[in-house]
């Protein structure tokens, strides 16, 4: 429930950094972090999983159930149109705005992280304890996302630029 709140808010904390500076990769990550939601709120990839696993009868990788096999491919295929526009940008970004996406990248890391392979260990496991790790994963790894896309929301101020965020300025000399 914690992260229906959380991941929206970064989506628009994001775009909110878009409409500021333009700069596309904002607007890459802020869809990212809406199908986020949108997957935890319709439980889009699991029930991807189940739909495919049924209709092409797919078989189970090691350890793993077909349904689990469906899910990976349901998520790799939406990953890949996310992704596309996300690399595009990186690539066409300055520098410093390229160190500002990677965090995101690094936090978006840890959330698959959490939810594919700690998941993973959760069925194979069924301790609950696997189980904690994982939901409180994916909460820390989106709950920072949320906080950093906050700071450099309230950072960059109505009219600013990057260079408002700039850790090698003085505070003083920063626009």
């Amino acid at each position: 429930m914690f992260n229906y709140g959380q991941a929206p808010l970064c989506a628009l904390f994001l775009f909110g950094i878009w409409l500021r500076t333009r700069e596309h990769m904002f607007l890459a990550w802020s869809l990212i972090f809406s199908f986020v939601t949108l997957d935890d709120a319709t439980r889009f990839h699991e029930r991807g999983g189940l739909l495919l696993a049924a209709t092409f009868d797919l078989v189970s990788l090691p350890g793993m159930r077909a349904r689990d096999t469906g899910e990976i491919i349901t998520w790799s295929a939406v990953a890949l149109g996310l992704l596309a526009p996300l690399l595009g940008s990186f690539w066409q970004s300055r520098p410093r705005q390229q160190a500002l996406g990677s965090v995101f990248l690094l936090l978006f890391a840890c959330l698959v992280d959490f939810a594919v392979v700690v998941d993973i260990l959760h069925f194979l496991t069924g301790s609950k304890l696997v189980g904690y790790a994982e939901d409180g994963g994916e909460m820390l790894s989106i709950a920072v996302a949320c906080c950093c896309a906050f700071i450099l929301y309230r950072g960059l101020g109505r009219d600013a630029d990057l260079h408002a965020m700039d850790p090698s300025l003085p505070f003083s000399k920063r626009t």
